[in-house]
C-alpha cells in the first residue's frame, strides 16, 4: 500500500482544502487502515482494507451532511491519524484508541475553530505523514522530510486563500 499512501498524501498535501470531501475520505481511510492494522491484525488483509474504506466512506458521507460537523470530523480523523502515527513511530501503540481519542479531540477542536486554516494545516500534515510513512526513511530524514513537505503544502494551499495582489479592490 505504499503507492496508495504516496498518491493520497500528495493529493492531501497540495489540494486538501480545495478537495475538502476527498480530504475527509482519505483521512478516514488512513485512520481506518492504521486502526484496523492495530485492532484487526488477526483478520485477513481484505477485511482490514474494507474496514479502512468503510471508515473513509462514512466520514465523507457525514461530512456532506453538515459542513461544520464535517470540518470537525476531518479534524478528528487527521488528529487521530497523526497521534496514531506518532505512537507507532515511538513504539507506544499499546492503546491505539486512547491515542486516536486524544489526537482526534485536539484535531476536531482545532478544525471547528479555525476552519480553512485548520483544513490546510491538517491536510498538509496528513499528506506529508502519509508520504513519509510510505517511504520508510530513517527517523532523522523522515522528520526533516515531513517538516519540509508539510511546510510546502501549507504554503501552497495558504497562497490560494489570499486574493492575488494585483486584484482590483472594491470601492468603499
Amino acid at each position: 500500500m505504499p503507492a496508495i499512501h504516496i498518491l493520497f498524501g500528495t493529493v492531501l498535501l497540495f489540494w486538501g482544502r480545495r478537495l475538502y470531501w476527498l480530504f475527509v475520505a482519505i483521512a478516514g481511510f488512513l485512520v481506518g487502515a492504521q486502526l484496523s492494522a492495530a485492532m484487526l491484525s488477526e483478520q485477513t488483509e481484505i477485511i482490514r482494507v474494507l474496514a479502512a474504506v468503510a471508515t473513509g466512506i462514512l466520514g465523507a458521507l457525514l461530512a456532506m451532511l453538515a459542513q461544520r460537523v464535517g470540518f470537525a470530523l476531518a479534524g478528528l480523523y487527521a488528529g487521530g491519524y497523526l497521534a496514531l502515527s506518532l505512537a507507532a513511530a515511538t513504539g507506544s501503540l499499546d492503546n491505539p484508541l486512547l491515542w486516536f481519542g486524544i489526537g482526534g479531540l485536539i484535531g476536531a477542536i482545532l478544525a471547528a475553530a479555525l476552519m480553512d486554516w485548520a483544513v490546510i494545516i491538517l491536510s498538509s500534515l496528513v499528506g506529508a505523514g502519509a508520504i513519509i510513512t510510505a517511504l520508510g526513511l530513517s527517523p532523522t530524514v523522515s522528520a526533516a522530510a515531513f517538516i519540509a513537505l508539510a511546510a510546502i503544502g501549507i504554503w501552497l494551499q495558504g497562497k490560494r486563500l489570499r486574493p492575488p495582489s494585483n486584484a482590483p479592490t472594491s470601492p468603499s
